[in-house]
């Protein structure tokens, strides 16, 4: 049967207007019910809940654990970029390669990128041996682990031809640059052409990643560089391995980090002070996105004052005796405990915290405020019904 015209809008409302209230005292209903079964077990809900909270809430605190993996943020578990990264690996590793595969198409895994940028648009050509320098000092980098020290040759990727550390073809162009500079030569007696050039041993090798901000020279057949703003060495580090040389790789980046902060300080050593460097790693995008959760410590603060003061002034009335404003104290303190003890059930379930999740309890707090505030308003008429009935025994007590 269908209605039609105004008939089947009047219906629609009789019908929105009986689930409204089906819905109401069905509510209604569980609420007083709920509130009798408080009243009569005040000790349990006022014990257990707060045992519970400050057990998972001491989780939080000795299971936190932040999530390192970005791809697991950002991508699904099979996704088809993570299929296309584990098939790029397998058909390409670097580890095999006869020379180091530099690609776009997958992460090479752990790594060190040092950026060299010449102060006042110089050439960078013209500072080989800064460059060296700068590069030795990386090389000489020792991390600490377990009274033991390691350096980038103990953690870097082997050629596998002759089981040694593959370095970017670049550094050995600028050896070349700085001997002939020592024979009372220029650098542009070393042949290099962009972006392949050709090697001492006759190897053809491609250096478009390695130099920037290039300009060759006028009437040049095979575009030799004349001048180069830049130049990028990425140290690439194994990631085939046991968890321990993991945790030294994930050191030796942090300190490569620190190395290149320290010399990109006032406080420079004597001989790199033309240079402006710069660092990049494999972490640098993920420490990028934990600090979002460090910076926005201020802005959550605020945001939680802001609706303890919504839920107060929303609470208040002109009748002081009409007037809930614990009640909307309570409500927002309720949802922390109940953020707090969710927390601790996460981390206890092996989960890990991100930053996007700081913004969770706030929407929690938009999406479902009417039902909390339904639930909180359940639970102040138990304990009035509670002190109702403490008084009547009271009063009973002092008749008898």
């Amino acid at each position: 049967m269908c209605f039609i015209g105004g008939d089947g809008a009047s219906a629609s409302r009789i019908l929105w207007r009986m689930l409204r209230q089906v819905i109401h005292r069905g509510l209604k209903a569980s609420f007083y019910w709920l509130g009798l079964f408080v009243s009569r077990h005040p000790v349990f809900f006022l014990t257990v809940p707060a045992v519970l909270t400050i057990i998972f809430g001491s989780t939080v605190l000795s299971r936190f654990k932040p999530e390192r993996d970005l791809e697991v943020l950002v991508a699904p578990t099979h996704s088809l970029a993570k299929i296309e990264r584990s098939l790029a690996n397998s058909l390409f590793p670097i580890d095999q390669s006869k020379h180091k595969l530099y690609s776009d198409l997958h992460t090479p895994g752990r790594y060190g990128r040092l950026i060299l940028l010449a102060r006042s648009g110089g050439n960078i050509l013209e500072l080989a041996d800064q460059v060296l320098r700068v590069h030795k000092q990386v090389l000489d980098l020792r991390v600490n682990y377990k009274g033991f020290n390691y350096t980038f040759a103990h953690l870097c990727v082997l050629s596998h031809r002759d089981k040694r550390c593959l370095l970017d073809d670049i550094i050995t162009i600028f050896e070349d640059i700085r001997q002939a500079v020592l024979s009372n030569s220029t650098f542009h007696k070393v042949p290099l052409s962009y972006p392949n050039t050709t090697l001492k041993n006759g190897r053809v090798s491609f250096i478009g990643h390695q130099l920037g901000g290039v300009s060759f020279s006028p009437n040049s057949r095979d575009q030799q560089v004349k001048f180069a703003r830049a130049v990028q060495i990425t140290y690439y580090l194994r990631t085939h391995g046991p968890v321990v040389q993991d945790a030294i790789a994930d050191r030796w980046e942090n300190e490569f980090c620190a190395l290149v902060k320290r010399l990109s300080t006032a406080e420079v050593p004597h001989g790199t002070d033309q240079l402006h460097i710069l660092s990049l790693t494999s972490f640098s995008l993920w420490r990028d996105f934990h600090q979002t959760g460090i910076l926005a410590k201020g802005e959550v603060l605020v945001s939680l004052v802001l609706v303890l003061l919504a839920a107060t002034i929303s609470s208040s009335m002109r009748d002081c005796l009409r007037g809930k404003p614990f009640l909307g104290l309570l409500g927002v303190l309720t949802i922390c405990i109940a953020n707090v003890t969710a927390a601790g059930i996460f981390f206890i379930s092996d989960g890990k915290f991100n930053s996007t999740l700081l913004g969770i309890p706030f929407f929690a707090m938009g999406e479902w405020k009417h039902w909390i505030w339904l639930c909180v308003n359940g639970w102040v008429k138990a304990y009035q019904r509670l002190a109702l009935s403490a008084r009547c025994l009271k009063r009973r007590l002092v008749e008898s």
